[in-house]
């Protein structure tokens, strides 16, 4: 295979796109996991805070 300057930029040029848009994949896999595992926390930071609010709001119904 000849290695003219056309060729080899275009695969540097190819390979670099491919690349980048493996890095753009891994970046927005690691974006959708942390908000997640946000989402994971507050809901089960929420359950106790539900759980105190309705002890509190029976109480005062009594």
């Amino acid at each position: 295979m000849p290695l003219n300057t056309d060729s080899l930029s275009f695969a540097l040029t190819y390979g670099g796109t491919l690349v980048v848009a493996l890095l753009m994949f891994i970046g927005q896999l690691t974006a959708v996991g942390i908000l997640l595992v946000l989402a994971a926390i507050t809901r089960l930071t929420a359950y106790p805070i539900q759980a105190i609010a309705r002890a509190f709001s029976r109480q005062d119904q009594s």
